[in-house]
């Protein structure tokens, strides 16, 4: 049974369900060393609401990092208890952990990172080919031509494949070369479907097929790669 979805980053679950684990506990750890103790549940909440700040998006390495900035959960509930000064004080060592528990998550997912890579390294190509036994071509430009991928040998020509810098300049020059003559050889006229990524790295990407059926044009959220075999991956006599 599979409990997650395709496109679901298994590690991410992880460091979030930790970092849930590590609030919950410090909020309980706090909660019982209290001699005037509100009720949990109303400690619970307090302490959820302060969880809602403004954030700053900052990408780090390829990765979206919500840092707060604002505790406007934490003002919300001053306005809320500006009129009982004896139960805010008793709430809002609750709101600000709330606040700073958003650190947590940030933590986790900075330690999680590495371990992302190392489980889904983004240079093999197994990262977003992991089975190819359904795989099939659709054409996206006028320029591609009938052909039909090997069926027999699919998933060896792709374990074969190495990733390769990606010269877009050059592709770009070539390519524009037939402008005059009106006529645009699409380098990548196919895209490759039917495919899956390998499970947990919640990659979701577009594989785009190399007219000459040895290259695969990987873009993904995190970037493009580029990948290359010696041996084509299109049936002989359809390339």
């Amino acid at each position: 049974m599979n409990f997650f979805a395709e496109d679901t980053n298994v590690v991410l679950v992880i460091s979030n369900f930790l970092a849930w684990v590590i609030i919950t506990a410090i909020i309980l750890i706090y909660y019982k060393k209290l001699e005037d103790k509100p009720r949990l549940w109303k400690a619970l909440l307090i302490a959820f609401i302060g969880m809602f700040t403004f954030n700053f998006d900052l990408n780090i390495l390829q990765t979206l990092i919500s840092i707060p900035i604002l505790p406007l959960g934490v003002w919300l509930l001053m306005i809320i208890f500006r009129n009982k000064e004896d139960r805010w004080n008793v709430y809002r060592p609750f709101a600000w952990l709330g606040f700073f528990s958003q650190f947590i998550f940030i933590l986790t997912v900075l330690i999680s990172m590495p371990l992302n890579n190392l489980l889904y390294p983004q240079d093999q190509l197994s990262t977003y080919i992991s089975n190819a036994e359904d795989a099939s071509l659709i054409s996206t430009h006028s320029s591609g031509e009938e052909t039909s991928l090997k069926t027999g040998s699919l998933n060896k020509v792709l374990e074969k494949m190495e990733q390769n810098p990606i010269y877009s300049h050059e592709w770009y020059h070539k390519m524009s070369g037939n402008f005059d003559n009106m006529k645009v050889d699409e380098k990548f006229p196919y895209v490759l479907i039917g495919t899956d990524p390998k499970w947990g790295s919640g990659i979701e990407s577009v594989i785009y097929l190399e007219r000459d059926g040895r290259g695969l044009l990987v873009t993904s959220q995190k970037g493009q790669h580029y990948f290359r075999s010696e041996e084509s991956l299109l049936e002989e006599g359809s390339q």
